[in-house]
């Protein structure tokens, strides 16, 4: 079934992203026909990761819009005023909200917003077609359902990132983090030796969160470092959540962007917050005491093969010490995989970009790298043949690569990156030539080009 309306703005997926687009589309006045298309059945964020006293380890103030608009009515403040809990929220005292206060907040958000969003919608496949109105993008979802759109904000989040040795083994017995909660309601009432592997906050929570079911008989944290390191939370190297730092970091060449990385790493990636580490160094420390091996620590190690075992019941790791070489074996019931997510890049772990991107891969501007070349503004300039208006599609929170490590999955920076993309989509568009009109040698119009050439 076709939607034959085309939207002026048509938004892929409705997580915390494209839901603070859809506040700023609203706060700043855009009278265009939006819609937004989400996977889901209804509003959910991290759902498979609502650990009991898991925290959002980020300032709530800095929510979906009050950097931008202390006045707007969907700040975290309102939510709890409107929900009785504000005396209650200021006396607890807390440095961050619970993770599970938080969903709450950003569904009562999304609530508002539920006339413009088709849940249940999972988008396949994204490609440029003609249509009266000239060339527009076409959205198909698995349902059969089509969409149109003058514009495009990609806001699904990130891939995410399964080593190369898990990749025929996943299934209901070997998954990622994304799928944690509910997978281990479906392996409820057994008892379970479960390995989890990395480094992370989501890993660390999770080795927390198996050690309070009694179902569970074995945890064992793989990780290929000397065991849980400390986040960096200087509020020096958390300028990066800023937006001067975006205005700093984006310019940069390419090489200076991948050392200021790797310098930043632990402010994000493979690191835990002081309290998890705390809670589990003391939890370890009891089964010590008590002569129990009920937690192991497999630390320098990495997994070089999994194979069915036992009659394909669990899962044989073989766990290869990083810096001996030594190999030993590990048998798993369930294998839980805390190894992040995919950034646009060339490395092994990367992709070149979004899958949903495939079908017009072939019209977007790529930089040296032949990855799609972002705009400041977050817009790829994409090729066109003609039509009324340049069709234009944004990356709302996959640009961690070209704008820093604030971009991808920080709730920190979600108001000032929806008001930049915002504030482009309102500008007034370039002429594209009618059909057979001249079109440019290399098909961008002249405000892509433009665009373009500010990343060579």
């Amino acid at each position: 079934m076709t939607d034959q309306q085309i939207y002026s703005v048509l938004g892929v997926g409705f997580g915390p992203a494209n839901l603070s687009l859809a506040v700023t589309l609203e706060e700043l006045g855009w009278t265009g026909r939006s819609r937004f298309v989400e996977r889901a059945g209804d509003f959910q964020w991290q759902d498979e990761q609502l650990i009991a006293g898991a925290d959002i380890q980020n300032n709530p103030f800095r929510d979906l819009t009050m950097p931008r608009d202390t006045g707007s009515r969907y700040t975290f403040v309102n939510y709890l005023a409107s929900q009785g809990r504000l005396t209650d929220y200021l006396h607890l005292n807390a440095k961050f909200p619970l993770r599970r206060e938080y969903a709450g907040y950003l569904r009562w958000v999304a609530d508002a917003f539920r006339g413009s969003v088709d849940y249940g919608e999972s988008a396949t496949r994204l490609s440029v077609v003609d249509s009266p109105a000239g060339e527009v993008f076409r959205l198909e979802t698995g349902s059969g359902r089509e969409y149109l759109g003058e514009k495009v904000v990609i806001g699904t989040g990130r891939s995410p990132r399964i080593p190369a040795v898990f990749q025929r083994s996943l299934g209901p017995s070997v998954f990622h983090a994304t799928r944690y909660l509910s997978s281990m309601r479906r392996l409820n009432g057994r008892d379970l030796k479960v390995a989890v592997v990395g480094g992370s906050q989501s890993a660390i929570e999770i080795v927390l969160d198996l050690l309070n079911r009694p179902d569970v008989g074995q945890v064992v944290s793989v990780q290929r470092g000397i065991g849980f390191r400390l986040k960096d939370t200087s509020p020096y190297s958390r300028r990066v959540f800023l937006p001067e730092f975006i205005d700093y970091f984006y310019p940069l060449p390419s090489e200076a962007k991948q050392r200021i990385r790797a310098e930043l790493r632990s402010i994000n990636y493979a690191a835990c917050d002081q309290d998890v580490i705390d809670r589990l160094a003391s939890v370890q420390h009891e089964y010590e005491l008590m002569g129990s091996d009920r937690l192991r620590m497999l630390t320098f190690s990495e997994v070089a093969e999994v194979t069915p075992h036992a009659g394909g019941a669990v899962n044989r790791l073989t766990v290869r010490d990083v810096n001996h070489g030594t190999l030993s074996a590990y048998d798993a019931d369930v294998v839980i995989l805390a190894t992040g997510f995919r950034d646009f890049g060339l490395g092994p772990d990367d992709e070149h970009y979004h899958p949903l991107l495939e079908g017009v891969a072939d019209r977007l501007a790529l930089n040296d790298y032949g990855l799609p070349a972002v705009a400041r503004d977050y817009s790829v300039p994409v090729r066109q043949s003609y039509g009324p208006r340049p069709l234009r599609l944004y990356l709302n929170g996959l640009c961690e690569a070209s704008h820093g490590m604030g971009d991808a999955g920080a709730l920190a920076v979600l108001s000032a990156r929806s008001t930049d993309i915002v504030e482009s989509l309102m500008l007034e568009p370039d002429v594209v030539p009618e059909r057979d009109g001249g079109l440019p040698a290399d098909g961008l119009v002249a405000g892509e080009r433009l665009r373009d050439e500010a990343l060579r």
